[in-house]
């Protein structure tokens, strides 16, 4: 179902160093974290709640390619890459999913942000006043695998995204996602009297902004249990 393309899992930096401050180990695991322990093969819950594992078999995501790109301006477009820039925006790293049916594809983005509580909450205020908009850009530049189901994956596909700043104050980073249909069917373009108002429109791509909202919270969730898996 996945396609057989090429993925890229390496560090972005040498190799992994042992850090056992969380404020030091939490900003540079961006860098010292493989780039396939920052974008799991599988985004599922955990096997019970004294489980360290998740169990594979009920994964939400699975990914299919992470982009050797970690530039601002390569990973971000639109207002998101202007808020990024001016808050400091230092690398941008990139990895695409798919779900369980092969239908929705979604590029989720990690961006690396200064150290501070208040750039976090800038981003955040952003984000959500980008909810509110009828159609915000995708935010995400999205990144199509070669030799998979997303190999035709494109910003022009894009039917919805979502965003936030990490929720543990050790991580200074957010997350942003766009999501789409696998074959490219377009949110928004309603026929007859469903496309007559903007509110139908918005209300044909609140599924795809749930669907980059899910990812977006199920990767959060995965770098807190990274930060701790690093510093216990």
């Amino acid at each position: 179902m996945l396609g057989g393309g090429a993925l890229t899992a390496h560090a972005f930096s040498n190799h992994s160093q042992n850090i056992a401050n969380r404020t030091e180990y939490g900003a540079s695991m961006w860098r010292n974290e493989p780039a396939d322990k920052l974008f799991p093969d599988t985004l599922a819950p955990r096997e019970d709640s004294q489980s360290e594992g998740t169990d594979r078999e009920r994964a939400q995501w699975h990914r299919i390619g992470i982009s050797e790109q970690t530039g601002c301006a390569d990973g971000l477009s639109g207002a998101t890459a202007t808020e990024a820039e001016k808050l400091g925006c230092k690398a941008v790293l990139r990895a695409t999913y798919v779900d369980p049916t092969g239908n929705t594809v979604a590029t989720a983005a990690l961006v690396v942000l200064p150290k501070s509580d208040s750039v976090k909450t800038e981003m955040n205020t952003f984000f959500d006043a980008e909810k509110d908009k009828d159609n915000p850009g995708p935010g995400v530049k999205a990144y199509g695998v070669p030799g998979t189901i997303a190999a035709r994956w494109s910003d022009a596909r894009a039917n919805g995204s979502a965003g936030r700043s990490v929720t543990d104050l050790y991580l200074p980073y957010a997350l942003v996602a766009s999501a789409g249909a696998v074959d490219g069917r377009k949110a928004g373009e309603l026929p007859g009297e469903w496309g007559r108002y903007s509110l139908d429109a918005k209300q044909d791509r609140a599924p795809w902004r749930g669907a980059a909202d899910g990812l977006v919270d199920a990767l959060n969730l995965h770098l807190m249990d990274l930060l701790t898996e690093g510093t216990s």
